[in-house]
C-alpha cells in the first residue's frame, strides 16, 4: 500500500494514455539516466533542481526517480505547495522496470514537441498512430498532414518525421501496419 503523496506502478499505469492521464514527471539524476536510459510512457523528462521553473497550469502529476524516495518525494511536495496534485511513483523506475510495465527506450524518442508528418485524408492507420504518439511517446506531439506527394519534402524542411507512407522507418513492414512499428520501435508490447 503506497504511503501519503505516493501512487503505485500497477495504478500509474492504468492511468496512462487515459484522456486525463497526469503529467509524469521524470526527475532523476543524468547518473541514474544513463544507468537506466528509459522513460515511463508520456514521462517529460524535468531535473530535479529545475521543478521550480515548470510553467504550465497545475494539475494532476506524477514524479519519478530511481527509487521513488528523495527525488521525486521532494519534487512532488513542491509542487503541491504551489497548488498541484502530486504525487511520487513508489519505487520509482525501478519498481516500474521490476513490474514488467513498458519503458520508452531514450535513444529512440525523438526531442518532445517534435513534429510528425503524413498524408492527408487520414483513415485508421494516420488516425492511430498520432493518438499512439500523443498518448504514449510525446504528449506535445504535432501532427502535419499535408499531400502524399510533399510528406518527404515537408518532413525535410520542418524537421518532422514522416510516418504511414512507403519507404520511413514507421511504415508498413510485411503484414504490419505503421502502428505496429511504432509499437515495436518504442517498445510499448505489453
Amino acid at each position: 500500500m503506497p504511503q501519503f503523496g505516493q501512487i503505485t506502478p500497477a495504478q500509474a499505469f492504468r492511468l496512462i494514455g487515459t484522456p486525463d492521464a497526469p503529467t509524469i514527471l521524470d526527475v532523476r539524476t543524468a547518473e541514474d539516466i544513463a544507468a537506466l536510459p528509459r522513460l515511463i510512457p508520456g514521462a517529460r523528462l524535468l531535473p530535479h533542481d529545475q521543478i521550480a521553473t515548470l510553467t504550465v497550469p497545475p494539475g494532476r502529476v506524477i514524479t519519478v526517480c530511481t527509487k521513488g524516495k528523495k527525488l521525486s518525494e521532494g519534487a512532488a511536495a513542491w509542487l503541491r505547495s504551489v497548488g498541484w496534485q502530486a504525487e511520487s511513483l513508489e519505487g520509482g523506475t525501478l519498481a516500474w522496470e521490476a513490474a514488467g510495465l513498458p519503458m520508452l527506450p531514450l535513444a529512440t524518442l525523438p526531442a518532445p514537441g517534435t513534429p510528425w508528418v503524413t498524408r492527408h485524408r487520414p483513415k485508421i492507420d494516420r488516425i492511430a498512430c498520432p493518438w499512439l504518439i500523443r498518448r504514449f511517446i510525446d504528449p506535445g506531439a504535432r501532427f502535419l498532414f499535408v499531400a502524399p506527394a510533399e510528406v518527404e519534402a515537408v518532413a525535410e524542411r520542418f524537421g518532422a518525421i514522416p510516418f504511414d507512407i512507403v519507404g520511413v522507418t514507421f511504415s508498413h513492414r510485411g503484414a504490419q501496419c505503421s502502428f505496429d512499428a511504432l509499437l515495436d520501435d518504442f517498445q510499448l508490447h505489453t
